[in-house]
């Protein structure tokens, strides 16, 4: 198949034109050249035609190059409409995605409603053809006004229902009770009549004894027979009376008569006793012997050997008292050796005048320039290098004990570290760790932590606790979540990847050295507000939608955002891109008029303005370089870390004191051994200056001493009290005492 049948496209056909002639002239260039070819030819006219050939050559290929030129825009061109086509059709496809989703949405939500059982609909109601012919009234209303009276006129029915079934219970209980009142008279007449049975039997029977001996007076009768009838009822008394009492002794008299009489047991003998004495001496014997050792050993704790001493001195802050000595270099590359010497030795002087707190100490590193009548300083943004520039006529002399330009060091000195001092005091203080140290130089300005900070000014205390109050609890590992927020359906992505590869990358790659950073992004849309939070109001004066300062720790959803609290072993630090419907915006904070800050246990959030405000979102400043905070950040974490892990070990060795019964494991022992082994290093480390090997060190020891402190086993034994102990063994020793 030739090349022009499968090119068809018209742009392309001159290329295949021109690439087929230029072609033929590069074979006419090549005969042209060709030395076995004509060789009776001139050589100079051969030349001329060669040349020729070449600028034809070269002509061909400037114009193919044009034409190559032209097809590769036109194909750059159609690349460029092709994406922009293409994301049309994303943008297309995901509006669509996002109408078929609220489609699903609404459409389960509508089925939802109309398959919702009412427990209305399943109420004992009478049915409707009785209900209206009771109350034709409602023959024209509709289902709900029917439904509400339906429902009014089951209520009304159940309680005259209730109102009968109580009273009908009331007249049960009162038939019941005549029942039984009847029941008992009852019960007594029965008596009564047997009685009178009985007595009449006894008159009739004596009353034909006497009419067969005697014939009664015929006007003594009836006083006779109502004598008659009160003698025989006492004597019918006092004969079943003592035919009770004959029957009792009777009885009684047999039982006597019948019971047998108890045998004795034989005499045991001694042997017996004896043989019953050595088995109880055996069972002793084999309780105490082996019964004892047994229990003994299968049930004692294993209690490692702790060095409890140590430990205590480590959480006294006996055994080391942090100091972190400064070296600060100075280069004076324009003054002679002595009297650099000179300037070094009286800055120093100056330096611990004004040093009022001995764990810390200053050295510098110092470039000087020419051409000044007053001493200057400026720090490099970007490292730790303070120049200092000074006129020739500051230099000391030699004779001077003290000059004005080292006291202008010693006091730029001083000002770039005493925000770190402070911080070191305070952090010392809170664990009661003494200031004074015996490595320090002597000073007669010396001072406590405490003392340290009592005398800062109130604003550099208010600037140290709000840096302490948002300063996160070191961690070996942090988390970044950097989450977009969005209560619709646009904006779908964000250029996250970049941002975080220029501007937050070289950030933890800084602090690489302290700790290790994990980051991960994510988008939401639909993200709502936590229903109980207050809703957005606008503000007439700014003409934007404000949130109240009082507000914004409820702004988080915590139900529905993703924002997980702790992602693997270290805390997670949420970043937070809000961007609010375009119904509320702009979204400002009320008073401060701010698009950001920060809420506690969740990180920061900012809110993006799609419509331009004159409120531009403020930046901190700092007057240190990154370098120079990096390095404080490095021994503040060192410090905090020596002193919470010599405070753990404190807590360890009271606990394992005040619990004689907890097990002490191996591992806890060995735990205990690395974090005091790596104490003693981190606190050397600092002592000589080495920082960063300090907080190597401390860090190994915080997690050991962690580890120790919370071995499982021991946990465990802590909520074993004595008494259930005693619950456990007192069913068993019972028994034994009593063989």
């Amino acid at each position: 198949m030739a090349i022009r049948d499968i090119v068809s496209n018209p742009s392309l056909l001159p290329v295949l034109g021109l690439s087929a002639e230029t072609r033929d002239q590069c074979m006419s260039l090549l005969a042209a050249l060709d030395p076995t070819v004509d060789l009776a030819a001139d050589p100079q006219d051969r030349a001329l035609a060669a040349s020729k050939e070449q600028k034809q050559l070269f002509a061909l290929l400037a114009r193919l190059r044009g034409l190559n030129r032209d097809a590769i825009l036109r194909v750059r061109e159609t690349k460029q409409s092709t994406a922009e086509a293409r994301q049309e059709i994303d943008r297309l496809h995901l509006q669509l995605q996002n109408l078929y989703y609220e489609q699903r949405h609404l459409t389960g939500e509508i089925t939802a409603c109309e398959t919702y059982e009412h427990k209305y609909r399943s109420l004992p109601l009478i049915p409707l053809e009785e209900f209206l012919a009771l109350h034709p009234e409602h023959q024209e209303s509709d289902d709900h006004e029917l439904m509400i009276a339906q429902i009014n006129h089951e209520h009304s029915e159940r309680e005259k229902l209730e109102q009968a079934r109580q009273e009908l219970l009331k007249r049960k209980q009162a038939l019941i009770a005549e029942n039984n009142k009847r029941k008992e008279d009852l019960a007594s007449l029965d008596q009564d009549l047997e009685r009178f049975i009985d007595v009449g039997v006894l008159l009739l029977s004596c009353g034909r004894t006497a009419n067969s001996t005697r014939r009664p007076n015929p006007s003594r009768s009836s006083s006779k027979r109502s004598i008659n009838i009160r003698s025989w009822a006492y004597l019918h008394a006092l004969v079943m009376t003592a035919k009770n009492d004959d029957q009792t002794s009777a009885q009684t008299v047999s039982d006597t008569m019948t019971a047998p009489t108890p045998r004795l047991p034989p005499p045991e003998k001694p042997e017996a006793v004896r043989t019953r004495l050595k088995v109880i001496a055996a069972f002793w014997a084999v309780i105490i012997f082996l019964g004892f050792p047994i229990w003994w050993k299968t049930t004692s704790i294993y209690r490692a050997s702790l060095p409890i001493s140590d430990m205590i001195d480590w959480a006294d802050g006996k055994t080391c008292r942090p100091v972190f000595p400064l070296e600060i270099r100075f280069e004076t590359p324009s003054l002679p050796d002595t009297e650099a010497q000179h300037l070094l030795r009286t800055t120093q002087h100056t330096l611990d005048d004004l040093n009022e707190f001995s764990a810390h100490h200053l050295r510098l590193k110092l470039s000087s320039d020419d051409e000044l009548t007053s001493p200057r300083a400026a720090l490099h943004s970007d490292t730790t290098q303070l120049d200092v520039f000074y006129p020739p006529s500051q230099i000391p002399p030699p004779s001077a004990s003290n000059s004005p330009l080292s006291a202008f060091i010693a006091s730029e000195l001083q000002s770039l570290f005493t925000e770190e001092k402070a911080i070191i005091a305070q952090v010392l203080s809170d664990h009661n760790v003494l200031g004074t140290n015996t490595h320090s130089p002597a000073s007669p300005n010396n001072q406590a932590p405490s003392a340290m900070l009592n005398s800062l000014s109130p604003e550099l205390i208010e600037s140290m606790t709000r840096r302490l109050r948002r300063s996160l609890k070191y961690a070996e590992t942090y988390h970044l979540a950097f989450s977009l927020f969005t209560p619709g359906s646009s904006p779908s992505s964000w250029d996250i990847q970049a941002a975080v590869h220029d501007y937050i990358s070289p950030l933890l790659d800084a602090f690489s050295p302290i700790s290790n950073f994990t980051v991960d992004t994510q988008v939401q849309l639909y993200a709502t507000f936590s229903p109980t939070a207050p809703s957005p109001e606008y503000d007439e004066t700014h003409s934007a939608w404000t949130l109240k300062k009082d507000d914004l720790s409820a702004f988080i959803n915590a139900a529905e955002w993703p924002l997980s609290p702790s992602i693997g072993s270290g805390p997670t630090i949420n970043f937070i891109l809000y961007v609010p419907a375009p119904s509320q915006s702009p979204l400002l904070v009320k008073d401060s008029l701010a698009t950001s800050w920060i809420i506690p246990q969740w990180g920061g959030v900012l809110h993006d303005l799609l419509t331009p405000t004159p409120y531009p979102p403020r930046r901190p400043l700092h007057p240190n370089p990154l370098p120079l905070r990096l390095q404080t950040l490095t021994r503040l974490r060192a410090a905090s870390l020596l002193l919470s892990a010599s405070s753990t070990m404190g807590s360890l060795a009271r606990l394992t004191e005040s619990l004689p019964s907890i097990p002490i494991p191996a591992t806890v022992a060995t735990s205990v051994s690395t974090t005091l082994t790596h104490l003693s290093s981190a606190c050397a480390h600092l002592r000589h200056g080495q920082f960063q090997a300090a907080l190597a060190s401390a860090r190994v020891a915080e997690t050991e001493a962690e580890r120790s402190f919370f071995e499982k086993s021991m946990v465990g034994q802590m909520y074993f009290p004595d008494e259930h102990k005693v619950a456990v063994y007192l069913p068993l020793l019972g028994p034994i005492g009593v063989p």
